[in-house]
């Protein structure tokens, strides 16, 4: 049950992140109501609302899972992901120096995972 907690949380970081992107691109408004400020800035709004859940979710994989493990399995997996929607939704280039980066990223990440004893399911 600790990974799926930490499975959430790197989701719902790397999905954030990605609404913050795309309400940056509008701006952030400030005029009118507060139902209007809502209205007009829902996405970044949300964002901020799953960056919330986020941390319940990776609190609860700390329970268990060393910081040690789960903090570079939450910033890797967050990072791919990320740069996986920047690439085919948000149309933004990544060129072959950063595949390399990303595939040793991927290694060290297996190597965090296969390495470590103290990974509870």
């Amino acid at each position: 049950m600790n990974l799926i907690f930490l499975a959430i949380a790197f989701t719902l970081n790397a999905t954030a992140n990605v609404l913050l992107k795309i309400g940056a691109s509008s701006g952030f408004h400030m005029d009118g109501s507060i139902l209007q400020v809502l209205r007009d800035n829902y996405v970044p709004i949300l964002g901020l609302i799953l960056f919330a859940l986020n941390v319940v979710f990776y609190f609860l994989a700390l329970r268990s899972i060393p910081l040690s493990i789960a903090y570079p399995i939450m910033t890797i997996m967050s990072f791919l992901i990320i740069n996986g929607v920047a690439y085919f939704y948000l149309n933004e280039n990544i060129n072959a120096g950063q595949l390399v980066g990303y595939g040793f990223l991927v290694i060290g990440l297996f190597c965090i995972f296969y390495f470590s004893d103290k990974i509870t399911a």
